[in-house]
């Protein structure tokens, strides 16, 4: 992916500080990290109300302290093995450890901000039960050794996929199928939480979360702030980049509209209601799917997207929970993984403008225009690489706090409530 390649740093350097272009550019860039870390009060309160009362503080907690220790331990080290520019290779960047002899702070707020989304999307297939401890050292994890990795190999322009011609222009493989996998892991070795299931006959139970009026509002949130997310990975508005980076916004605008009505009328049609709950995954779903491919097709296939997104969200979801016992409570799973395959798939059959920075470079197309599968094994070769990459990892740093005891809470802790077991009495006081 062009705009997250270490070419674009370079850029960068050859601009005056002095000139306009650098100043918008920068401008763009900073404004688009703002709204990036917006994420993370969106996704708070969207957890927050899809948890039970009890836990409410536990969650929040957990998003707060991985942003914290997501900026810290990219700054040291993240960053360096994603885009660092001493003798990189194709598989892990090198050098600039800490900031040292690198001055691109815009660019690297903007992937910090990119990293610590991957992870706290992964903190909600595991509420409700996960020691607080063990997301602290996941979070680590995630920041130093998974995600960069995976952005380095995509984004970087050093990286193998990047050379093979991946296209992925706003995280569906970097972001999404890392965080949905590493929370599928993460979920799968702590079991369900205890309730969810019939005993007898095995059949799911319900446990709503406790606030829909929160969902609703780290709902809106995320929407606005995707515009960020997706527009802002042009890297700047000058150098012929508006007209792309306005299009990624009409784009998004109309996956994320169409994942929404799309789950909405098949709740309906499956349960005879409509279903808010379920809607707004389907618009968090519709948004992920247009991740990878928003720069690159027209406004009329984000529609066909979105539709196929929210097909997609509803079905895995389904599938994930009666057929794997996978207690998801936000359905991170479905959104993001599942979504985030989409998302990266989609590409190569929608495919139709080029390169955002590097206009001159003409992707091959997509299917639908004549492209020919080349586009799609790139494609389908990232998408299983980046499930390899943070499932294997993520599964032996689960495994071993599992095996020392260190991964769920106790049934006591758990059935009480997280929040007044461990962190000193309920969210909620009423005189």
């Amino acid at each position: 992916m062009e705009q997250f390649s270490t070419s674009s740093s370079e850029s960068s350097d050859s601009s005056s500080e002095y000139s306009l272009e650098f100043y918008m550019d920068t401008s763009w860039v900073l404004d688009a990290a703002n709204l990036v870390f917006f994420m993370q009060a969106g996704f708070g309160m969207l957890e927050a109300g899809m948890v039970r009362a009890k836990n409410t503080k536990s969650i929040l907690l957990k998003n707060l302290i991985n942003t914290a220790i997501c900026a810290i331990s990219y700054y040291c080290v993240g960053h360096s093995f994603a885009y660092g520019k001493v003798n990189p290779n194709s598989f892990v960047g090198f050098g600039n450890f800490f900031l040292m002899d690198y001055t691109h702070y815009a660019y690297w707020m903007i992937q910090w901000a990119y990293a610590a989304t991957a992870t706290t999307i992964a903190t909600g297939a595991m509420a409700e039960r996960l020691q607080l401890h063990c997301y602290i050292l996941f979070t680590l994890v995630q920041t130093i050794l998974i995600y960069p990795f995976v952005a380095h190999w995509i984004w970087s322009q050093n990286g193998w996929l990047f050379d093979l011609g991946i296209v992925d222009f706003a995280g569906g493989a970097v972001i999404h199928i890392v965080a949905g996998i590493t929370g599928a892991c993460g979920s799968f070795l702590l079991g369900p939480r205890i309730g969810r299931f019939n005993q007898e006959s095995g059949k799911p139970k319900n446990l709503p979360g406790h606030s829909v009026v929160l969902m609703s509002l780290g709902a809106m949130i995320l929407w606005y702030s995707w515009y960020g997310y997706t527009a802002g990975a042009s890297l700047g508005m000058t150098r012929s980049r508006v007209l792309p980076a306005s299009r990624v916004s009409v784009v998004v605008t109309l996956s994320g509209a169409t994942g929404l009505i799309t789950v909405l009328g098949i709740g309906k049609i499956v349960n005879g209601h409509y279903d808010l709950v379920k809607g707004i995954n389907g618009l968090i779903a519709g948004l992920v799917s247009s991740t990878s491919s928003c720069a690159y097709i027209e406004p009329w296939a984000a529609i066909i997207i979105g539709l196929v997104g929210g097909i997609v969200y509803w079905f895995s979801s389904w599938a994930l929970l009666n057929w794997l016992r996978l207690d998801d409570p936000v359905d991170s799973t479905a959104i993001h993984l599942f979504g985030g395959c989409w998302s990266l798939i989609s590409v190569a059959f929608f495919a139709t403008h080029g390169r955002v920075r590097n206009p001159d470079i003409i992707l091959p197309g997509g299917i639908f225009y004549g492209g020919g599968i080349s586009l799609l094994w790139v494609q389908l070769v990232g998408m299983v690489l980046a499930i390899l990459w943070a499932g294997f990892l993520s599964g032996i740093f689960f495994f071993t706090m599992d095996y020392f005891g260190k991964l769920r809470v106790d049934v006591d802790t758990e059935l009480a409530g997280l929040d007044n077991s461990n962190h000193g009495g309920s969210a909620y006081i009423f005189d």
